[in-house]
């Protein structure tokens, strides 16, 4: 039976305004003196795995005087963070809200650098025996009848991003609205926090397989389900348009993109490890043999692939 109420989940609930007060305090900090500073807003699984923190190096090394700064935040947020030229530079993981993003006109030459998958994870026990679903939408139908049971909780970031709105149309999908039921909760938070939540709930939740890997020896979630084409997720930056906004540093995001796209950014990600796992792949370019077939993707992949050679 899963824990409800329990007093560390409350807190952790608790902490949101404080987090995202702290998070958005980095975007204040001024830049080195006669350097350089890309603002970037990124999705909190980037940030959290540290993968962020292992591109940052690199590109600071290749570029003395720069610094790159970030705040995390889901992606429904990071986005709006963007539409108001508060940075240079968007990193998130959601095609509907990126792709709005750029057809009006705040984002320009979005282009896919890196992808995983997502995963539901839970108690190793399995109450609503998601482990041996055929695929997403039959796991997520499981975990909703064995919470009308009483014996499951699915905890969700209910934060709008990425990884949130991912869940939310699997549970479209599968023809159920969990809001307001008992067993469905909602952190209003990243993802590392809002697996300390389900682990304290002995919950279910969705999860980025990169944050998981990083954060599975400090809670008891086991993955119980994985490998549903539904369950692609995919990190695209898209640079803040100059034309709308322009003070930002167009040109410093610009050298950064290229830098992912590079062989050598696309080696950063493939090798990066978490643990013992290699949790991202490198993915510009790789979209169509991954089933994902979107002409807008293979004109930016073509755009980029000249900037490479210049």
């Amino acid at each position: 039976m899963p824990r409800a109420g329990s007093a560390r989940a409350k807190i952790l609930l608790a902490l949101l305004p404080v987090a995202l007060l702290l998070s958005a305090l980095t975007l204040l900090r001024p830049a080195p003196s006669g350097g350089s500073t890309l603002r970037i807003a990124t999705t909190t699984s980037l940030d959290a795995t540290g993968l962020l923190a292992a591109l940052k190096s690199e590109f600071e090394r290749r570029h003395p005087g720069v610094e790159v700064t970030w705040v995390a935040l889901g992606t429904g947020q990071a986005l709006e963070v963007a539409r108001r030229g508060d940075v240079d530079l968007v990193l998130t993981h959601d095609r509907p809200l990126e792709d709005e993003f750029i057809r009006q006109g705040y984002g320009v030459h979005g282009v896919s650098f890196a992808c995983n998958e997502f995963v539901v994870v839970g108690p190793p026990e399995d109450p609503a025996g998601v482990s041996g679903a055929r695929d997403a939408v039959v796991a997520f139908r499981r975990i909703a009848d064995a919470g009308d049971r009483g014996v499951a909780v699915f905890v969700s970031r209910g934060d709008r991003s990425g990884t949130h709105l991912r869940e939310l149309r699997i549970w479209e999908e599968a023809g159920i609205d969990p809001r307001g039921r008992p067993w469905y909760r909602e952190t209003g938070q990243g993802m590392a926090q809002t697996l300390l939540v389900a682990d304290q709930l002995r919950g279910y939740t969705l999860a980025d397989a990169s944050t998981y890997a990083k954060f599975r020896g400090r809670v008891g979630l086991r993955v119980l389900f994985r490998g549903d084409p539904r369950l692609l997720n995919v990190y695209r930056a898209v640079l803040v348009n100059p034309e709308r906004f322009p003070w930002v540093n167009y040109n410093l995001a610009f050298e950064y993109v290229r830098f992912l796209v590079s062989p050598d950014g696309q080696r950063v990600i493939a090798e990066y490890e978490v643990g013992d796992a290699k949790p991202f792949q490198a993915c510009f370019g790789r979209l169509g043999e991954l089933g994902v077939q979107d002409p807008y993707e293979e004109e930016q992949v073509a755009f980029w692939a000249s900037q490479l050679k210049g």
